[in-house]
């Protein structure tokens, strides 16, 4: 994509990174110039994204911005996410697999919020090469959220221990990303996530995913 780019003579290439490249950390918020410890194959593969787009940005004077999106959530999800598998276990009476017994935070961003920001960026057209946090700066621990789900619908929990590869807290600093773009507001997460879960049941996405 980005040799395309080059050849092509775009002025400017925006690529999705992660928040994965940050890895584990006991820093918080996570600036966008802290040191990158990727603990998975995804997060490196975003790390190299970034270190790519950076030597092309240098070498052929090209425009670059690498986004870091934190936990991106909402309708139209992933259906491998935290959110979405616990709606799939209520609605299939199943149990919900909580890992790390539900002690991990997230940054989660919606969706809605995360479109607006790319839409401004875009407009922005941001010079040489540039790294911005896409997020809330509000982590919610996890088992918060389940929580909060299950006092409206029952759904059995079992808590399971947490996976060698996960990262156990993520919160992002969105200062540089509300300085680039002046208006970025933060939707209210619990609406956010009542209004997923409907639109989930209301369009039967579990079976959507069952069939593919």
């Amino acid at each position: 994509m980005i040799e395309a780019t080059k050849k092509n003579k775009i002025k400017n290439f925006i690529y999705a990174s992660s928040s994965s490249v940050y890895g584990d950390s006991k820093k918080f918020p996570l600036k966008e110039n802290e040191s990158l410890n990727p603990k998975n194959i995804y997060g490196l593969s975003k790390k190299l994204n970034e270190e790519i787009a950076n030597t092309y940005s240098k070498q052929f004077k090209m425009n670059c911005t690498g986004l870091r999106f934190f936990t991106i959530y909402g309708e139209w999800g992933r259906p491998d996410m935290f959110m979405f598998k616990l709606f799939k276990a209520y609605k299939n009476k199943q149990p919900f697999y909580l890992n790390n017994f539900g002690n991990h935070k997230r940054d989660f961003t919606y969706i809605g919020d995360a479109v607006n920001a790319v839409y401004n960026l875009i407009k922005k057209q941001i010079k040489n090469n540039n790294i911005i946090n896409i997020c809330s700066n509000k982590p919610i621990k996890i088992h918060d959220i389940v929580k909060f789900f299950s006092k409206k619908k029952n759904v059995k929990v079992k808590l399971t221990k947490m996976h060698k590869a996960d990262v156990k807290d993520t919160h992002g600093d969105n200062r540089k990303l509300k300085k680039s773009i002046k208006k970025f507001n933060i939707s209210d997460f619990y609406k956010c996530f009542d209004r997923t879960y409907k639109w989930y049941i209301k369009n039967n996405i579990q079976d959507i995913n069952d069939e593919t």
